[in-house]
């Protein structure tokens, strides 16, 4: 039986002046914050286009501060933010801009993810890969990223919603108790699978809940027996503050009752100006020892969470343009995160949702620019360049150039690497993991910013059963099997 968090001492983080403004372009708390950017006329052409329902504008009092580069003090008088510039790469991250609304191609919802939500929760949980189960904790975030591939929870597209905790403690036991019946074997297809050992709680943002309803989450994973519990957030670039005393008390106790179940907290800094102080010139400050200087509401939270040895951090976060699309700032994003102790994990290409071609770079462009940004780096600050896609994480390995008119190689040899090639890794593999480890290798595209955008281009292909992975070519480089006959494999 779950703990009831109303029987435990749980205090909840203070929320004065820290609760986000959010609503349509005509919203009478939101007008004055997007008229610090725009004139009024610029605003009604917005909504008028529909950038607004598209996706409503949100930002709360410390990022608005960060964004203008205005001091922000917290309720003690203690500086959080000091006083900055501008800060154009933030602003570009949540202000909303007209060319949103201008191309509206993309999906509703991104890599069809209600395809892996099982029937009894249709859209509250996603169990694609077979060792974790996501689970939607909360609809609302601290500020709305523009890009944002859950778009679809904020504007209500595909009718995902939240799982109650006792729900999501019902589907792992009852899937793993199932599956340990028949041996660890899908009953099914015979295939051999993998118990659930871990949950993601995300949404939204989890770290927008009390104290007491996170813990009810994260203490019904840990009574269903996972092994960790994840917590998907970017509160800590939005709202540090929220990672106070509180919550680190909150931790104690689930860690009291569940000693053996690690938390893992995955943050999302997306650029350098999340975390770092800067002077009147925009250079990063540096103390007397030569180390960049964190501002103190970032470094504090950070102080609460990793006091604790069953605590670790990652951090995660797409290319997008005008934001970290340059290869000094993402380096020194993951020098300096893995300087403090979290460790970088994924680089991600902007999903393909409605209105991405606003903020996605060339999937080429984008991986050039991560490999240039990985030099200098050990392999511990390191991180991957991935898609998301439906078939799992596809890892982009390599970008190769063609042959040229002067390579002296077999007409088949040319014709198979055109002007070019994009090599990819099945990083991870959706429920047995079937196709993990295998390639799709596609010819280059410049103009790609998805993985559907290489569909017609692939020579090899890791996601199609034995037997139809190659494309054949001709001696001229043309495709002698057409696309639409080349159907992908239910996976």
């Amino acid at each position: 039986m779950t703990t009831d968090p109303q029987e435990i001492d749980l205090p909840d983080t203070p929320v004065q002046n820290v609760k986000p403004a959010r609503g349509r372009f005509n919203n009478n708390n939101v007008v004055p914050l997007l008229q610090a950017f725009y004139p009024p006329g610029q605003i009604e052409q917005m909504r008028e286009r529909g950038v607004d329902q598209r996706m409503m504008f949100g930002i709360n009092p410390y990022y608005m501060a960060l964004v203008k580069g205005q001091e922000f003090r917290g309720p003690g008088g203690d500086v959080l933010v000091p006083a900055m510039p501008p800060s154009r790469p933030l602003e570009a991250l949540v202000v909303p801009i007209l060319a949103e609304a201008d191309d509206m191609s993309g999906e509703k919802d991104p890599s069809n993810q209600i395809r892996y939500s099982p029937e009894s929760l249709k859209g509250k949980i996603l169990h694609k890969y077979d060792e974790i189960v996501l689970g939607y904790t909360a609809l609302a975030c601290s500020a709305h990223c523009r890009y944002c591939y859950r778009l679809d929870i904020f504007n209500g597209s595909t009718g995902k919603g939240l799982i109650k905790a006792d729900d999501l403690k019902t589907y792992i036991v009852g899937y793993n108790t199932t599956l340990a019946a028949h041996g660890g074997v899908d009953a099914d297809s015979g295939a051999r699978r993998y118990p659930i050992r871990e949950v993601l709680l995300s949404g939204g943002d989890p770290m927008v809940l009390s104290n007491k309803n996170l813990y009810r989450y994260m203490a019904a994973a840990a009574e269903a027996g996972v092994h960790l519990v994840r917590i998907g957030t970017k509160e800590m670039a939005f709202r540090p503050q929220r990672f106070d005393e509180n919550f680190a008390h909150m931790l104690r106790v689930f860690h009291a009752r569940h000693p053996d179940v690690h938390v893992n907290i995955v943050v999302h800094f997306t650029h350098p100006d999340e975390m770092l102080v800067r002077d009147e010139h925009n250079n990063y400050v540096k103390n007397e020892q030569g180390y960049h200087q964190w501002l103190p509401g970032v470094r504090s939270a950070l102080d609460q969470v990793q006091q604790f040895g069953f605590v670790s951090l990652e951090n995660q976060t797409p290319v997008i343009a005008r934001v970290n699309d340059d290869a000094p700032s993402l380096r020194l994003l993951q020098e300096e995160l893995r300087r403090l102790n979290i460790r970088p994990k994924y680089l991600f290409q902007c999903r393909e949702i409605e209105g991405h071609t606003a903020f996605a770079l060339p999937v080429e462009q984008a991986w050039r620019l991560h490999n240039e940004a990985q030099k200098g780096l050990s392999d511990t600050a390191r991180s991957r360049f991935a898609m998301s896609t439906e078939w799992g994480k596809l890892e982009v390995v390599s970008v190769i150039d063609g042959p040229g008119d002067d390579a002296t190689c077999t007409a088949d040899i040319g014709g198979v690497f055109g002007d070019g090639l994009v090599v990819m890794k099945v990083h991870r593999s959706p429920f047995s993991a079937d196709s993990q480890g295998d390639l799709v290798i596609a010819r280059r595209n410049p103009h790609a910013l998805w993985l559907s955008d290489y569909e017609d281009r692939i020579v090899y292909d890791g996601r199609q059963p034995a037997g139809a992975r190659y494309r054949r070519f001709d001696a001229a480089g043309n495709d002698e099997v057409a696309a639409p006959q080349r159907a992908l494999h239910s996976v």
